[in-house]
């Protein structure tokens, strides 16, 4: 069994906590029907990849079990918030297929969700902890704290507080409360030790001297976190909390106040810390740690949900970790396979995961139309450029194999879209290599006028052709192909030959053999 020490609990980004041997988490095999979760962000700014995750299996874990799925705005530090942030937050949830059934937008009987509107209701229960003397005023002032602080630090004790209001009088409560002094509501920590039954980690034991008497109440009236979520919790009544490991360390005071409350607490997990590919932890201040980075970059929704679910989660197995659907995920997910490791993000597998998914899109029409209409505006504003949504689609189907995100066709294929450029490094490196014979035989009337009457001009038909003109002349057919490629892409890698030339079109192609000869 664990002992989490206070050092621990409050350097939380280091606090890795392992399973206890031996300990079985029965309550994963017996959850409760239906579950409630909730989901309850910040609108501080933008949605961080492991706050996708935390929406996600709650989400996944409500939708397995017919259960609902709250969305709460928690937005009571009232100096960290962004304006527009909470509508963000809410649009790439949508984005992400992540519907609320009850929250901000769509309402419920468990309303207001944005805790703001609901600060009447923590002074309430507030009030009710200091009646029952489970917590206390604080009159102390912030310099008072701030020293306190730094003489605990000097001295090695990293307890903030050293409770010296919770043995104030009543009678010097009341004088204090006449002054109207400023004051905070402080938690009452109880002697012993607290006990957290995790679905991840096993149980996981705090000694309670350790712990602070967190405050409760702010100066300004509003809540801070551990109130306003345990109050909150309980009255919209969630019974299963799934949370990043950071919050660990805050669950006996969570705990704590459940008891003083007389509530019965939810069912916790608290999920494996994102990391670097190189070690340390996924930093919010890294733009690829947000969600709205892949969003820009062409990641398609349904594979990043993917990739965000195998971190800390584990697919049945021998089962693929492909999984193409929303539907698909909650059918296989498992609280049994959470796992405890911290969770490396490797952008290089999102790619992988997400080439999967283009290539199941590309086995439709359907699929090919999405990613097209997807595109086509993309086109308009890179090339100036508005194509049909069949020509697009073409492109997507000639480069589905070389391309990661939808966003590489016009970043990597551009000569789909606008003419070569036949003077970039690219295309006179290529220029370099290529053999007299085979210019002479591609440039040549003959081989130009047999293109021309092609009546088929599809890959099948070009191929043949060209095949047929280098066996008259007695020449390698691959000594044909790349000065077909620098005429019709300037590049010396790409699709192959035909397919692009295909896709282009015969008159595209002809246009681009008269023009490339002259830098020849």
């Amino acid at each position: 069994m664990l002992v989490l020490s206070n050092r621990i609990a409050l350097r939380q980004q280091r606090a890795w906590i392992r399973p206890v041997q031996g300990y079985t988490t029965t309550a994963t095999r017996s959850l409760q029907q239906p579950i409630r979760v909730r989901f309850a962000p910040s609108p501080t700014g933008y949605l961080h990849l492991g706050g996708l995750r935390t929406a996600l299996f709650n989400y996944l874990l409500a939708k397995k079990t017919g259960g609902e799925f709250i969305l709460r705005i928690e937005d009571t530090d009232q100096s960290r918030l962004v304006k527009g942030a909470t509508e963000k937050l809410i649009s790439v949830l949508s984005w992400s297929g992540i519907k609320a059934d009850e929250g901000p937008i769509h309402g419920g009987s468990k309303g207001p969700y944005v805790q703001s509107e609901r600060t009447e209701l923590y002074r309430q229960h507030a009030d009710q902890l200091i009646e029952s003397g489970h917590a206390y005023r604080c009159f102390c002032t912030p310099e008072r704290i701030d020293r306190i602080r730094k003489l605990g630090l000097k001295h090695g004790n990293q307890i903030g507080y050293d409770r010296h209001c919770a043995h104030l009088s009543e009678k010097e409560i009341n004088e204090n409360m006449e002054k109207k002094l400023s004051f905070t509501v402080r938690m009452r920590t109880p002697e012993g030790e607290t006990k957290v039954n995790d679905l991840v980690h096993g149980q996981v034991k705090f000694n309670n001297r350790l712990l602070d008497d967190g405050v409760l109440l702010k100066s300004d009236g509003f809540p801070t976190y551990h109130l306003a979520n345990v109050v909150d919790d309980h009255m919209m009544g969630i019974t299963h909390v799934l949370r990043g490991d950071e919050w660990l360390p805050s669950t006996p005071k969570h705990l704590i106040l459940y008891n003083a409350f007389g509530w019965k607490a939810p069912q916790f997990a608290h999920l494996p810390l994102l990391m670097k590919p190189g070690g340390g932890k996924l930093s919010k201040r890294s733009n690829d740690a947000y969600v709205e980075h892949y969003i820009n970059k062409g990641y398609f929704p349904e594979a990043l949900n993917n990739f965000v679910a195998l971190l800390g989660w584990s697919v049945p197995s021998g089962e693929s970790e492909i999984i193409t659907s929303m539907e698909e995920l909650v059918d296989k997910f498992n609280v049994n396979n959470l796992n405890d490791s911290p969770a490396v993000v490797d952008v290089d597998k999102l790619g992988w995961i997400n080439k999967q998914h283009l290539l199941d899109r590309a086995e439709t029409a359907e699929g090919i139309l999405s990613m097209a209409n997807y595109l086509q505006p993309i086109v308009h504003d890179t090339f100036n450029k508005k194509l049909e949504t069949d020509y697009i689609g073409k492109v997507i189907e000639a480069v589905k194999e070389r391309i990661r995100i939808i966003h590489d066709v016009p970043e990597l294929c551009e000569y789909f879209f606008i003419e070569p450029d036949y003077t970039t490094e690219d295309a006179k490196t290529l220029k370099k290599k290529l053999k007299s014979k085979p210019k002479d035989i591609v440039f040549s009337d003959n081989s130009l006028e047999g293109l021309k009457a092609l009546e088929t001009f599809d890959t099948a038909s070009i191929n043949k052709y060209w095949q047929d003109v280098a066996t008259s002349h007695d020449v390698n057919y691959n000594r044909i192909m790349p000065v077909l490629r620098f005429a019709m892409t300037g590049k010396g890698v790409g699709t192959s030959i035909p397919t692009t030339m295909e896709v282009l079109g015969k008159s595209t192609c002809l246009e681009r053999l008269d023009k490339a000869r002259n830098y020849l």
